[in-house]
């Protein structure tokens, strides 16, 4: 699977799902990009969402990024993690279900953001401005390691 470059196009939109699991594609998106060193303005190894969705799927996100480094596919993903964490599927799916609601604000920003909700262009501005303003002080403050490899010890 090629990188996306996320300077240029938004994420997969939270909304799709891998294995019945929301956000999955989105972070598979984020990982991918953030290897190729075409994430942009996204966070990578920052965001409380991805950390999130990785602490139910009992995945840290170096090992995720190996999982997608080695993963041709959103299918090989899927089952890399499956093979690595089963009960972890189960509790993802669970979260996943949960995120519409318990994160109801967050993703009406990211759907104004990204440019997924016409009906909120005449925002866009304004929230890409203050995002992107945040997002650089984060990557400022707190760089990710989360592309870096394993070390074995």
């Amino acid at each position: 699977m090629n990188a996306p470059t996320l300077n240029v196009q938004p994420p997969r939109r939270w909304t799709e799902s891998n294995g019945g699991i929301r956000w999955l594609p989105r972070l598979t998106d984020k990982t991918r990009a953030a290897l190729a060193g075409t994430l942009g303005g996204y966070l990578y190894g920052q965001s409380p969402v991805d950390r999130d969705l990785l602490h139910h799927l009992g995945v840290r996100y170096r090992e995720f990024t190996e999982i997608v480094r080695n993963a041709p596919d959103d299918a090989a993903v899927f089952s890399a993690i499956e093979t690595r964490s089963p009960d972890g599927i189960a509790r993802a799916r669970e979260w996943s279900e949960r995120l519409p609601y318990e994160r109801r604000l967050f993703l009406w920003v990211i759907d104004a953001d990204d440019g997924y909700n016409p009906k909120l262009r005449w925002l866009r501005g304004p929230i890409n401005f203050v995002s992107n303003v945040f997002t650089a002080a984060v990557k400022r403050i707190w760089p990710s390691r989360a592309t870096e490899p394993i070390r074995e010890e």
